[in-house]
């Protein structure tokens, strides 16, 4: 509901401390505190599922826009001719990388299982099904386009990948990296690498626990 002060009404009932974020900024914290994110001065974290999300940790500094804007990262432009995206504009990157969009895919080109994801599809390219191989390049494709637009925009250099890409491995990791790399500049020195996060859950919740003990004792995540 647009309007709700959440975290107010939340303190009241339940008398408590209460921070609300977007779900993507937790799992940053999560990666910043307990996970790849460790001692980094500048990375991003991007969920990729039925919807995509990214938060930034730049300079030594999680971003966070005006009313907690940006992260909105399945809402970026990449086809303007594209599908029509549920958010109601044209050629988000959420109609081309997003688990929806791999099933639909399998339906249209008639693979077995669509609704099975990553594994499955896996398992299909594994065993020379017609079609599979070709799908899993497509949808790795599809995911490196949006992964290199805040790379090159504000060059985090290392992407931290959460979501149902995950549960691929590091098969699907390598065939986004090959593409992620001819997408991207390269400069000497300049060293830029993407990498599974830990366990969804877990990193959301170590991230939940420390945005709120950031608010509490109040210091600069």
């Amino acid at each position: 509901m647009d309007g709700l002060p959440l975290e107010a009404e939340l303190h009241k009932r339940f008398g408590v401390t209460v921070c609300v974020d977007q779900d993507t900024r937790a799992l940053l914290v999560g990666d910043r505190w307990f996970g790849q994110g460790r001692g980094r001065r500048n990375f991003a974290s991007v969920h990729i599922g039925e919807t995509l999300g990214g938060a930034l940790y730049l300079d030594g500094h999680l971003y966070r826009g005006p009313a907690g804007a940006g992260g909105e990262i399945g809402h970026t432009t990449v086809d303007i001719k594209g599908r029509i995206c549920q958010c109601g504009r044209r050629g988000c990157w959420e109609t081309i990388a997003s688990s929806k969009w791999l099933t639909d895919e399998a339906k249209v080109r008639r693979l077995p299982e669509p609704h099975s994801l990553d594994v499955s599809l896996l398992t299909l390219a594994n065993h020379n099904v017609p079609g599979a191989r070709k799908l899993l390049r497509d949808y790795a494709f599809n995911i490196s386009v949006g992964l290199a637009n805040p790379q090159q925009f504000m060059a985090p250099n290392f992407i931290v990948i959460h979501g149902d890409i995950v549960r691929g491995g590091n098969p699907i990791l390598h065939l986004i990296q090959e593409s992620f790399r001819e997408l991207v500049f390269h400069r000497p020195g300049d060293e830029i690498a993407l990498g599974y996060g830990d366990s969804e859950c877990l990193a959301a919740l170590r991230g939940v626990a420390s945005l709120l003990l950031s608010e509490s004792l109040n210091f600069v995540i």
